[in-house]
């Protein structure tokens, strides 16, 4: 299966693209100001390793983006549109903690398994 990146320059890359434009404006958590990261499961272990991973600074900006977002939601209003997240500031600010979290974990299981 070619990748996305590969597919850009296709008819069906083009769609792709504007399908996945589409489908994260409809989500709406940009709307609110969160990120990707935001949207982890807590119940998942590595997410709640990871969160413990990240710097006092990030993880203080994570729990405003998250308690914003649902002040927003109860109130049923949406951020200005200058709050929005950009599609930039839209990264999985977790991912490289959970990678790191995973081998560790299945370096353990190896060395359990010894």
């Amino acid at each position: 299966m070619a990748s996305v990146a590969a597919r850009q320059g296709t008819f069906t890359g083009k769609v792709w693209k504007a399908f996945h434009q589409w489908y994260i404006y409809a989500c709406g958590y940009r709307q609110l100001g969160l990120r990707k990261g935001d949207l982890l499961n807590e119940d998942d272990p590595d997410v709640v390793e990871a969160i413990k991973r990240l710097p006092n600074e990030e993880k203080d900006l994570r729990n405003f983006r998250i308690k914003r977002a649902l002040d927003c939601s109860m109130k049923h209003v949406l951020l200005p549109e200058e709050l929005w997240t950009k599609h930039e500031e839209d990264k999985m600010y977790l991912q490289p903690y959970m990678d790191l979290i995973k081998k560790e974990r299945v370096e353990r299981a190896m060395w359990d398994h010894q």
